[in-house]
This record gives C-alpha cells, sequence and structure tokens, in this order.
C-alpha cells in the first residue's frame, strides 16, 4: 500500500498515474547505473521503458499515419507514468506531500539512494562536493533545462523531461557531428553515466538542450 500520511488525497491527485513501487524500481535501476565515480557499472542492466508491444509495432514495416501516431502518444503515455511513479516513490521517501519537490527534499533523496552507500574516508568533503552538483542538477531539472525562468521545484512536467532526455539518443552524422537527437527508449548504464555527468555538470551543456527539446515535444511546444 502507498503511504503518504495526511496528504494522500492530494498528492494521488496531482500525480494520479503514478504507482510508487515501479518509482521505486525506476529509481533503483538507474541509481545502479554508474558508479561512485562516475563510470558506468558493468554490471548494470538496461531500462526499457516501453513495452513488447510498443516495440512490436516500431518495427512493423511500412507503418500507417495511424501507427505513428500511436507510437507517439503511448510512448508519451508512458514517459508521464513512469514520471509520476518516480515523483510518488520519492516524495514517500521524503515526506513529500504535495508531488512537487523541493530542493532539500530532492538532495535527501539523492544522498540517500544515490550516494549514501559509498564509504568515503573524508565524508565530510565528499558530502560537501557532492551537494554542490546535486545542486546544479535540481537547477537544470527545476527548469526543465532553460537558462532561467523555473519555479524552483520538480513537478511532473520536469521529471518527465528528464525521463525524455534519457530515454533518447544523441545522432552523428557520417563526419560525428551532432545531427539531433532520436527517441530509443531504452535507457542503457552507459548512455545513462554520460547523461548523468552532464546533468550534474555546472552551467549549460547537452543535456541541458535535450531537457530543453523533451519538455517542448512532451508539451506539444514544438
Amino acid at each position: 500500500m502507498q503511504n503518504f500520511g495526511g496528504s494522500r488525497t492530494a498528492i494521488l491527485t496531482e500525480l494520479p498515474m503514478g504507482n510508487a513501487e515501479l518509482g521505486q524500481a525506476f529509481g533503483l535501476v538507474i541509481n545502479d547505473m554508474v558508479k561512485q565515480s562516475g563510470i558506468t557499472n558493468p554490471k548494470a542492466e538496461d531500462f526499457d521503458v516501453m513495452s513488447k508491444k510498443w516495440r512490436a509495432l516500431a518495427a512493423k514495416p511500412d507503418k500507417t499515419k495511424e501507427d505513428f501516431e500511436k507510437l507517439d502518444s503511448s510512448f508519451k503515455e508512458n514517459i508521464n507514468e513512469l514520471a509520476q511513479s518516480y515523483l510518488l516513490f520519492i516524495a514517500r521517501e521524503v515526506g513529500n506531500s504535495s508531488g512537487k519537490l523541493t530542493y532539500p527534499e530532492y538532495e535527501k533523496y539523492m544522498l540517500k539512494y544515490r550516494f549514501g552507500h559509498y564509504d568515503i574516508e573524508n565524508k565530510s568533503e565528499y558530502l560537501n562536493n557532492v551537494k554542490l552538483v546535486l545542486k546544479n542538477a535540481f537547477t537544470k531539472l527545476a527548469a526543465h533545462g532553460e537558462l532561467s525562468g523555473g519555479d524552483d521545484l520538480i513537478d511532473k512536467q520536469d521529471m518527465a523531461a528528464f525521463i525524455y532526455a534519457i530515454s533518447t539518443k544523441s545522432k552523428r552524422d557520417e563526419n560525428n557531428k551532432f545531427n539531433g537527437f532520436e527517441i530509443d527508449g531504452i535507457i542503457t548504464p552507459l548512455n545513462y553515466s554520460v547523461d548523468e555527468a552532464n546533468l550534474f555538470a555546472q552551467g549549460d551543456n547537452l543535456f541541458s538542450v535535450k531537457l530543453r527539446v523533451a519538455y517542448k515535444v512532451l508539451n506539444n511546444i514544438l
């Protein structure tokens, strides 16, 4: 049973597609994809955002306009469901009752699930450095990659942009020049470790662009 204290009705109204157990499974998988140093965990597994049914339709030759529309709408629906589920799980873990994370709540979750299990000699110094990169990440996520204008909260649209962004991969032309993004739906440890490093880095970068594009695509702004 999902337990969110006295504000259970309010948060489930904000995140109606959410399932905390799914969110927990997703969180554990992506947090296992990278090692302490940011190097890919060789024992980690891929995470497929989409169902086998979606994959079968995507592989269908001579797809119709209706097929493409169904692929697009179901991809966005799955992203939104996973985003709300992940937020719901985090909210349960940090005592959030609104479904919109503040920085202290995001930091609390990440220190426990992403960084808390490392055995570090200079733990105080290490944690100070971790908090700096977490603030960088929160700033990017709360503003869905924009350089300004964020509300200093991570809501379901921001989280959906994050999951959409890590579910895409960069395209390169024959000269290895960046040529946009393509929907893949499979989050691999290698790609995620690169995305996470860019998320944690200070300032605007390629992952910021991915977040901006993802937010616009999901909200039909493009």
